[in-house]
């Protein structure tokens, strides 16, 4: 975990250097809403503290990208993820195989949380230990609404990336000196936090 953090820290820090920065953190996020889990929190910070000043703008790209992938992701659960009988497609499987923590295990577990927080769900995306793109495709599958769907992931995707934002534009030079003197702990936290809310989660479902 620590050397995927500092590999993802080092990648990122490259690439927001160049002028395919924002172009990146676009793709990074579209992606992760829609197929590839990606550790889009630590992509955004890591451009952000680049250049601090820009760290909003970022947010909205930000956003941006993680609307036009949730709209993706909704779209393959709406129309390509279930037959008629209510079984899996070819599709589904073969992303299940594939795609890495994409498991049938968490798509019924995003079922049975999408059944009992309904849209307050995604406000806790970032920290429950499901891939963010399950709950898009759940979401289509469940035929969830599209416009409530896109409403409520502007507004709690924007709560998540303004406010990184705003702490990075107030604190950029101590976040990264932070980040990089206890990236160690950083990732230690991180397992504790997700096994923490895995198993309340597992408990209350």
């Amino acid at each position: 975990m620590q050397s995927l953090l500092s590999q993802t820290f080092s990648w990122t820090k490259k690439w927001s250097r160049s002028r395919y920065g924002l172009l990146a953190v676009f793709v990074f996020l579209f992606l992760d809403a829609s197929l590839f889990p990606l550790p889009t929190t630590v992509i955004f910070i890591t451009v952000s503290l680049i250049h601090p000043t820009r760290s909003y703008y970022n947010a909205l790209v930000a956003i941006t990208g993680m609307v036009f992938g949730s709209i993706l992701g909704y779209s393959i659960g709406h129309f390509l993820w279930l037959l008629p009988d209510g079984s899996f497609t070819q599709l589904a499987h073969y992303i299940f195989n594939h795609i890495p923590g994409f498991t049938e295990l968490n798509y019924q577990h995003a079922q049975s949380l999408f059944t009992k927080w309904s849209y307050s769900i995604l406000l806790f995306s970032t920290i429950i230990p499901i891939p963010y793109q399950i709950l898009t495709i759940t979401a289509g599958a469940f035929e969830i609404d599209i416009f409530t769907f896109i409403l409520a992931t502007i507004v709690f995707q924007g709560l998540r990336f303004f406010s990184l934002a705003w702490l990075i534009i107030k604190y950029g030079a101590e976040v990264t000196a932070v980040f990089r003197k206890n990236i160690k702990i950083i990732a230690v936290i991180t397992i504790l936090l997700l096994l923490t809310i895995y198993i309340i989660s597992v408990i209350g479902s």
